[in-house]
């Protein structure tokens, strides 16, 4: 059945660590969203078995297989299990505390070396 193409729904690419829209590219030319946009796929793997490397040509990113030859996008990511990278949580630190757990107040004086320099 032929469905009529509206504007704008024809080259939509997804991000292959979330599926949402890609508007953005990483380093490596691969589109993603903003929110990955500094994370890298990694190493990938062919259905041979060898390991794909990646390049970017007129038409996207795409891989290429040592026996297999160019391997598109869509067939490498089908392949290979592609999973976000972890975010690094930063705790926020508290005030110093001594060995009976009270909070420690620091006094900076104007000639302090550690503070100013």
């Amino acid at each position: 059945m032929y469905m009529k193409k509206t504007y704008g729904q024809n080259m939509t690419k997804a991000c292959p660590f979330c599926g949402a829209a890609a508007y953005a590219k990483n380093k490596d030319g691969v589109p993603v969203c903003a929110n990955h946009k500094h994370a890298t796929l990694g190493e990938m793997k062919c259905v041979c078995g060898s390991f794909l490397e990646q390049k970017t040509g007129k038409w996207g990113a795409f891989f290429v297989c040592e026996t297999c030859g160019p391997v598109n996008m869509k067939k490498a990511l089908s392949v290979n299990d592609v999973q976000a990278p972890a975010k690094k949580v930063e705790r926020a630190r508290g005030p110093k505390k001594d060995e009976w757990g009270n909070a420690v107040e620091e006094v900076v004086r104007p000639d302090d070396p550690r503070y100013f320099s």
